[in-house]
Order: C-alpha cells, then sequence, then structure tokens
C-alpha cells in the first residue's frame, strides 16, 4: 500500500492539531498519520500539527473571552454598535451577529423585533437589555451555539438609530450586498423573492414559517444555505462567460478565484462558505499551475483551514453536513455511469447527510429528500445564473435588470412548489 504523500493529509493534520486544543487525546491519531507519511516529510507533517495545535489553542482562547461580562444584566444607552451579517430568522423577531464598540466592547448577538433590522454593515446608536443567551430549549441551546462564535451576550435592542456605514474591505462588501438586494428586488414577492435571495445570499429571512418548514421537511433547506454549490454554479458561469468573450485557461481560473473572493465577501463568512470558497479557490490554482486538481486534498485544506480559524466549528451541523455530503458525492459519483451522476449526487448527499440531520434536529428525511432534490436540481442552476445575471446587469441598465430579476422568480417558484411537493410526501409516511 502506498504511503499517502504530504500533501494528502497536510490538511487533516492541520484540523486535528486545532481540535487537539479541545480534546488533547486528538493527538493520538494525529500522530499516527504523521507515520504514515513518506519518511522524508515526517518532520514537516509533525511541524504542520503543531502549526495547527498552537493557532488553535490561540483561537480557543480568543473564542472563550468574555469582555462583556461586567455590562450583562445592565441597561445599554445609547452605545455604538456595529451590524455584522445580515438579518435572518422569521417569525415576529430578528437575530444578527454584531459588535459594540469601544474599550469595554465585544461581540454581542443583536435581537430586534420586527422584519428586519437595519442593513449589515450600520453603524448604529442602540439602546437595550444587555443579558445572558438563553439555555437549552426546545432542544437548542443558545448559549452553547453562540459561544463557539465566541459570542456571550445578547443585546435586546429597543431604539436604535443608524448614525453611518463602516468603512473598508468590510464596507465595500456591504455596499456591493446592498446592490445585489436592491437588483433583486424585482425577482417577485413573499417566499418566491425569498428563494431566489436565498439562492443567491444565503438565509431563509422574508420567508414564511410555512415555507421555512417545507424546505426543512423536503429536505431542500441546503438551497438556502450557500455551499459548495453555489461556488461551483458561479465558477461554472464565470469560466462559460470568459471563454464565450476569447479568453484563456488562465485568465478564467483567475477571474474565477478573483469571482469567488467576493461573492464570499459578498455573503458573509459563514463555515460552509468558506469551506466552499477555498476548495473552489484551490482547485483554480491547481489547474492554473497544471497540477491534477485532487478534490480530496481541496477539502482536506478546507477542513484544516476552518477548524483552525475556529475549532469550535467542529460541533457545527452546517459544517459537518457539508463535508459529510461533499465527500458522499466524491466517493459515490466516480463509481456510477455518467448519466446517473444527477442522481447519484443527490442519493450520495442525502444518505449522508441523514444521520447528522437527524442526531441534530430529530429527523431524516431520505424517502422524501431525493426526489425533491431530483426535481428541484435542474432549476437551481437557472435561478442562480438569472439572478447573478441581473446583479451584474442593474447598475448598468436598470430596467434590462429589473426583467432579468423578474424572470428569475419563476425557476424559483418550481423549487418552491418542490418543496411544498416533499414536504406533503415527508408527512404522509409513517413517523
Amino acid at each position: 500500500m502506498r504511503r499517502p504523500a504530504y500533501p494528502d493529509v497536510a490538511g487533516v493534520l492541520v484540523a486535528t492539531g486545532a481540535l487537539c486544543a479541545l480534546w488533547p487525546l486528538a493527538a493520538v491519531p494525529a500522530l499516527g498519520a504523521c507515520l504514515l507519511v513518506d519518511r522524508r516529510r515526517v518532520l514537516a507533517a509533525v511541524a504542520t500539527l503543531l502549526v495547527g495545535l498552537g493557532v488553535g489553542h490561540l483561537r480557543v482562547a480568543a473564542l472563550d473571552a468574555d469582555p462583556l461580562a461586567p455590562r450583562v444584566g445592565h441597561a445599554v444607552v445609547d452605545a455604538p454598535v456595529v451590524v455584522e451579517e445580515a438579518w435572518h430568522g422569521s417569525g415576529y423577531g430578528r437575530i444578527a451577529l454584531g459588535r459594540l464598540l469601544g474599550p469595554e466592547g465585544g461581540p454581542v448577538l443583536l435581537r430586534i423585533a420586527g422584519e428586519d433590522g437595519p442593513a449589515r454593515g450600520s453603524l448604529l446608536r442602540a439602546s437595550g437589555a444587555l443579558e445572558r443567551p438563553r439555555g437549552p430549549r426546545d432542544g437548542f441551546d443558545e448559549t452553547a451555539w453562540l459561544a463557539h462564535q465566541g459570542v456571550h451576550a445578547v443585546l435586546r435592542l429597543h431604539a436604535v438609530e443608524v448614525v453611518g456605514r463602516r468603512g473598508g474591505p468590510l464596507g465595500l462588501a456591504d455596499r456591493l450586498r446592498a446592490v445585489a438586494e436592491a437588483a433583486l428586488e424585482p425577482a417577485g414577492t413573499g417566499d418566491r423573492r425569498a428563494v431566489v435571495l436565498g439562492l443567491v445570499l444565503g438565509g431563509s429571512a422574508g420567508m414564511s414559517r410555512s415555507g421555512v418548514e417545507d424546505f426543512r421537511a423536503s429536505g431542500l433547506a441546503h438551497l438556502l444555505a450557500v455551499s459548495g454549490g453555489n461556488v461551483a454554479l458561479l465558477l461554472a458561469l464565470v469560466v462559460l462567460l470568459v471563454w464565450l468573450c476569447g479568453g484563456t485557461r488562465r485568465l478564467a481560473m483567475g477571474t474565477g478565484i478573483g469571482a469567488i473572493a467576493l461573492y464570499t465577501a459578498v455573503v458573509g463568512p459563514a463555515p460552509s462558505v468558506l469551506r466552499a470558497a477555498i476548495a473552489g479557490i484551490a482547485g483554480c490554482v491547481a489547474w492554473l499551475l497544471g497540477r491534477p486538481r485532487d478534490a480530496w486534498r481541496a477539502l482536506g485544506l478546507g477542513l484544516g483551514l476552518l477548524l483552525a480559524w475556529n475549532p469550535y466549528s467542529v460541533f457545527d451541523p452546517g459544517l459537518q453536513l457539508s463535508f459529510a455530503a461533499v465527500a458522499a458525492i466524491l466517493l459515490a459519483v466516480p463509481r456510477v455511469p455518467r448519466w446517473a451522476a444527477p442522481l447519484a449526487v443527490t442519493a450520495a448527499a442525502t444518505v449522508a447527510t441523514a444521520p447528522i440531520a437527524w442526531w441534530h434536529f430529530g429527523r431524516a428525511t431520505v424517502l422524501a429528500a431525493i426526489p425533491a432534490n431530483a426535481l428541484a436540481a435542474p432549476a437551481v442552476p437557472l435561478t442562480l445564473w438569472t439572478a447573478v445575471a441581473a446583479i451584474l446587469v442593474a447598475p448598468i441598465a436598470p430596467a434590462a435588470g429589473a426583467g432579468i430579476a423578474w424572470c428569475a422568480q419563476w425557476p424559483g417558484l418550481w423549487i418552491l412548489l418542490c418543496a411544498g411537493w416533499g414536504a406533503r410526501l415527508a408527512a404522509a409516511r409513517p413517523a
């Protein structure tokens, strides 16, 4: 049996080293992996493991810090706050991660009543109650979920005044997201528009509770979380456009790297987005260097970088579902005929993620998810590509952009219908 090359295990070694910051016993399999590498690269493997361990310890210490502890339980009046992500949630309130600014500031979960709050990147003068997150309730532990993101306090907003926008690269990304959202305004109303926005920018904000439940029950909720599929479709569109314009392969891949980086900044750094972006950029770089693209190496690299940045993300259902789905696809698709590849992708991802979904959410919709995903699959690239075209055209020709955005709602409607059919199929089977 051939010993694995160092690049085969580099990402896994970084990931395992980072996990040692949480579980010291993870060092045992990590050292075993080092010994499997070619003897000439053992020292490099051990050094990679130690880098992951060092970065992981630093990040865990930073995430465990609670700078707002002295202020919890007190009212906050006219405090400077920045909204760091798009609002999400359904029902009568919204939540978003933010930050209290100033020497006594720190990360905080913002909670606001109503259908939406100030746009991502807004600088606020806010008043409200600073409190601890909720404990376990209805199977969800808000305290643990936020602690894994380095957040230990919740600011329940009572009064908000927008006083500006953050600047720099993050401010530019905020403005680009606002442009994208404005360009997709003509993409229907209600759940139709929410599906289009969810496919392009992620999230289910603006979708009705029944619509959100249909996507969950049918196994189509992954479509509303930007991940590898979105990045792959975006890259395919960029490469096609460059080639149609007479560009070279190098220009296409270089443009693709830029498009992925820009898309990640606009959408936001969720684990699934970062994993997909890292894997996509790694594939483009491998192609530019003329080396065989190794999807497993790219997957390992994405896992290593994500866990080094936040070892707690190993508990994140989104990260677990994302990596399990991609690994299953990589295992299954090469073993089936080309004509069966689309069905194999759906079946492999659904079966691999079912145990994880059951563990975290108490249900696994295998029987409903496979037909629902197969029926919705053709409409996903149509919706995404049409919406991206609308975003690109709208600043130059607003009327044409509005027309293209209007067209995006129709494949989005088909996905919405598939979610409803899948939910009814899931409800028809025995509990």
